[in-house]
Order: structure tokens, then sequence, then C-alpha cells
């Protein structure tokens, strides 16, 4: 306990004198306004964003639901559960302004993204979904070659894949 009555001491010290006192205010003081100017430099933190797997996986299973839906309701088909599978990456496309200059010995072209007023944000173009690889159905009508071609003809239909694409199949009876 002898440490805290040498600091009590040591702090009764620099106290008393007031040249010491009035030095350890304007230190004090200064780091205060360090901290606060060093505070503007660290950035502020942002919201996470959905990376792009978990955008495409939300996007497989949106699609999968409304197939299931569709099949399921279709006549013939009965239960009925889908699988969609994704070639690539959600694709943002910008707005941007293109500008040409000519001179005698050249002929260049310079193209920018168009801000949105005067920030530093682009404007979005539009927004390509990722083309979607294939999908394969299991339903409980899916051994019928009539079934079959039918089911295929509207998943072709909606996604715009050919039928090599897809694939149809009888779904397990759930019953042992």
């Amino acid at each position: 306990m002898t440490g805290g009555k040498e600091l009590s001491a040591k702090l009764r010290e620099i106290l008393s004198d007031e040249k010491k006192r009035v030095n350890l205010l304007i230190a004090a003081g200064l780091a205060g306004m360090f901290l606060i100017c060093a505070s503007e430099w660290v950035p502020e933190p942002k919201e996470p964003e959905k990376s792009d797997v978990v955008l495409n996986i939300d996007y497989e299973q949106q699609l999968e639901q409304r197939l299931e839906e569709l099949i399921g309701a279709m006549e013939g088909a009965g239960d009925t559960k889908v699988m969609v599978t994704l070639d690539e990456n959600e694709q943002t496309v910008y707005a941007q302004d293109l500008e040409q200059s000519r001179d005698a010995e050249s002929e260049t072209s310079h193209s920018s993204h168009v801000l949105t007023n005067g920030s530093s944000s682009a404007l979005v173009e539009t927004i390509r979904q990722p083309e979607i690889r294939g999908v394969a159905v299991l339903c409980e009508g899916g051994d019928k070659a009539e079934i079959q071609l039918r089911v295929t003809e509207l998943v072709r239909a909606l996604t715009g894949i050919g039928p090599s694409h897809i694939t149809v199949n009888k779904l397990r009876s759930q019953s042992k």
C-alpha cells in the first residue's frame, strides 16, 4: 500500500505548486484537443453490406420458391422441389458520360460515370440479375413424360434457359 501513498504524495506536491498545476492543465487541454482532432480522421463505421454471395442466395431462393409454387399448382405435378443454380454474380451497370475530342494527330474518347447531385455516388443505369445455369425439378408426377415436357416448357418460358439445362425427375415418396 506504500505505492498508493507515494502516488498521493506526488499528486499533492504537483497540485500545491501553481506553476506545475498550470502546466498540467495546459497539457491536459492540449491532449483533449488532439483527441478531438484525431477523431475526425477516424472513419465512421459503415453498415455491413450484403455480399454478392448472400444476394445470389436470396435470388436463388426466391426463384426456387416461385417455381415450386407454380409447378406444384400444375395439374399432375403434385408436391414439388426446385433447385436453381446461377452462373455469375449480379452486375450493376452505371450511366456513363461519353466525351470525344479530336485533334489533327489523334482521336481520343473519354468516359466517366454520371454522378448524382454532385455526390460521389454514380447513377445506376441497370442492375442485371445473374444468369441461370440450370434448374432441377423433382415432382410427384416427374416420372411421366407428359409432365416432364410440360414442366420443362414452363421453366424454359420463365427463365429463358434451354431444355438441356432443365431436368425433371420423380420426387421420392415420403412414406416408408
